[in-house]
Order: C-alpha cells, then sequence, then structure tokens
C-alpha cells in the first residue's frame, strides 16, 4: 500500500511540474522594434557641419517641419511615411535631451550622443536613446543623424533602429526542469517497479 501511495503522490507532482512548465504566466515584454527614418532641414549654429555644435532649428527653407521617411516593425501600426514630426527645439551634439522627436504617439528621449565622423562638409552623431508610446514599453534604440553643408540645403536624415528582443530563455529553463523532474520519477518508478 505504501509503495501505491508513493507512486500516486509522484504522479501528482510530476503533473504540477508540467503543469508550472506549461501554464506559467511569464510577464512579456512589449517592446518597440523596428526602423523609422526621417528627413527634413536643419539650420546649426554656425555656417558648416566642420564647426557646428548645436541644432537650432528643424525647419528646412521653405517653413516645413521634417517628416517621416520610411517606417517598419511595429512601429507601421501607428506611423506612416509622411507623418509630419516635432523635433526638439534645440540640440547639442554630445548631450542628451528629452522628448528629441514625437510623432505619432511616439516619442524619443536622447540618451546620449556622440560625433561619430565630421570631415569635408559632412557631420554623422550617433548614440542611445529611449522610444515609448503607444502602449509599448520604453525601448532603449541606436540611432543616427546626418547632415551636410550647404550642398544639401541643410537637409539632415534621423533614422533609429531596434530589433525585437527575443524570451530570456525562462520559459524554456522551467520547461527543461519539469521534463528533468518528469525522467527523475520515471527512474524512481522503474526502480522501485523492478525492485518489487
Amino acid at each position: 500500500m505504501k509503495n501505491r501511495s508513493s507512486k500516486t503522490i509522484l504522479v501528482f507532482l510530476a503533473l504540477g511540474l508540467i503543469s508550472c512548465a506549461l501554464c506559467v504566466q511569464q510577464a512579456q515584454a512589449n517592446p518597440v522594434y523596428g526602423v523609422i527614418t526621417f528627413a527634413g532641414g536643419v539650420t546649426l549654429d554656425t555656417a558648416s557641419v566642420n564647426d557646428a555644435n548645436q541644432v537650432t532649428g528643424w525647419l528646412d527653407g521653405d517653413g516645413n517641419m521634417p517628416t517621416v521617411e520610411s517606417v517598419s516593425g511595429n512601429l507601421d501600426l501607428f506611423v506612416n511615411a509622411g507623418d509630419t514630426a516635432t523635433f526638439a527645439n534645440q540640440w547639442t551634439f554630445g548631450s542628451g535631451v528629452a522628448a528629441l522627436w514625437v510623432v505619432d504617439g511616439f516619442t524619443f528621449d536622447l540618451i546620449s550622443s556622440f560625433i561619430l565622423f565630421r570631415q569635408d562638409g559632412f557631420l554623422s552623431v550617433s548614440g542611445t536613446g529611449t522610444i515609448s508610446g503607444n502602449g509599448f514599453d520604453p525601448t532603449t534604440v541606436s540611432w543616427s543623424f546626418t547632415t551636410q553643408d550647404d550642398a544639401s540645403d541643410g537637409v539632415f536624415s534621423f533614422s533609429g533602429a531596434n530589433q525585437a528582443i527575443p524570451d530570456g530563455g525562462a520559459t524554456v529553463a522551467l520547461l527543461g526542469v519539469a521534463l528533468a523532474g518528469i525522467e527523475g520519477i520515471r527512474r524512481k518508478l522503474m526502480r522501485a517497479k523492478s525492485a518489487a
């Protein structure tokens, strides 16, 4: 009778482990992923990008606001190419700024920036920032900003990108523990059966 009780307990323990592995509710991240690019006009604090330290305005010569050039990932559920974006009044290269841009319910907070390349009338600035909005978790992304001297009439390009974040493996680990537990119980039952 004792052997039968042990088997019943082990079966329920195995079922409990399987239930934990298959039915556990893990908090799922809901990150922003994809790529968004903007284009428009920019004015700098100097006449040449070779000496510039700051963006002082984001309107082109015609008074147009920057617009979305392209969008992908889950950003395109809310944002369309051609949508108008609002940029912060000023931005000094090498610094961060809250709400550097806002478009269709998404906000990009610039965390850090650094000049990647500046030479011969071309400027490239890179860094990291956080996109949030529309019910998504704040998501850290890499980004870049480029502009050229007068030949481009002050046109700039700004892009940010993030890839989907995979599951951290907790679900697979729980399933592995459950399967290992089941195998241990199976071996114990086989030993008990062969000893009887």
